[in-house]
C-alpha cells in the first residue's frame, strides 16, 4: 500500500467516525429539545426528513416546519412530565468512493414520558425502530442530507407493542406528503439496506412476510 492509498483509507476512517459522532449528537440535541441546534445539522442542500408515521418534509425549510414548528412547538417549553430518550445504537455506516457523501443505518430505541392526547395524562412508552440516512461533506463537514426513520412501535409500556403498538403522534400538519413507507407491528417491513453483502457483493432482498397477514394482493 503506497502512501497515496494509506491516505485514502485514513481519511475514509476519519469520516466514518465524524458521521457517527454527528448522528449521536443529533440524537442528544433531539432529546433535549434543542430543535436549532438540530436544524443545524443539516444541509441547505437537504432532501427531506420522515419520522415515521408524520410524513415528508422537504428540503431545508422542510427540516425547520418538521423540528422547530411541530416537534418544537415554535420554541415552547415541554409540559411538565413530557420526556424522550433516543438511543442509537449498531450503526453500519459506508462512505461514497470520492468522499462525498455517505449512508448509515441506525437502530433507534425509544423510552418516553408522553400524554397519549394533549392534556392527556402522561403514560411511560416504549418504541423501536431504525434509521437509513444519507449524509454530505460541505465544507469539510459532514452534516445530514436526508434523514428516514421506519417506526416500528409506539407503545405504553404496561401494555406492550403486541397489544398496543401505535398511541399518539399520526400525521405532522404542515407536512409535503403522506408517509412513504409506514408499516408498523405487525405488519413491520425491512427497511432496504443500502449496502450489499460483504462477502458476496450481491444486493441483500428482505423476505417476504404471508401475504394474507397484510391483508396485501
Amino acid at each position: 500500500m503506497n502512501q497515496q492509498e494509506m491516505e485514502a483509507r485514513l481519511q475514509m476512517v476519519e469520516d466514518t467516525l465524524q458521521i457517527d459522532k454527528l448522528e449521536k449528537i443529533y440524537g442528544y440535541y433531539l432529546d433535549n429539545g434543542m430543535f436549532q441546534e438540530v436544524i443545524d445539522l443539516f444541509s441547505d442542500n437537504t432532501e427531506s426528513v420522515e419520522v415515521g408515521d408524520r410524513g415528508v418534509f422537504k428540503g431545508k425549510d422542510g427540516v425547520k416546519r418538521f423540528f422547530w414548528n411541530y416537534l418544537g412547538r415554535e420554541g415552547k417549553p415541554r409540559e411538565p412530565g413530557d420526556m424522550a430518550f433516543h438511543m442509537q445504537h449498531q450503526g453500519v455506516i459506508d462512505v461514497a468512493p470520492d468522499g462525498k457523501t455517505a449512508k448509515g443505518r441506525w437502530y433507534c430505541t425509544m423510552i418516553q414520558a408522553r400524554p397519549i392526547k394533549n392534556g392527556g395524562p402522561i403514560r411511560s412508552v416504549l418504541g423501536h425502530g431504525v434509521y437509513e440516512n444519507e449524509f454530505i461533506k460541505e465544507d469539510g463537514k459532514w452534516m445530514f442530507k436526508k434523514v428516514f426513520y421506519s417506526l416500528h412501535y409506539r407503545s405504553p409500556i404496561a401494555e406492550g407493542w403486541a397489544e398496543t403498538p401505535m398511541i399518539a403522534a399520526g400525521i405532522a400538519p404542515a407536512n409535503d406528503a403522506p408517509p412513504t413507507a409506514y408499516h408498523p407491528y405487525p405488519h413491520m417491513e425491512l427497511v432496504p439496506f443500502h449496502w450489499k453483502h460483504p462477502i458476496t457483493g450481491k444486493e441483500t432482498i428482505a423476505p417476504h412476510h404471508a401475504e394474507e397477514k397484510h391483508g396485501r394482493k
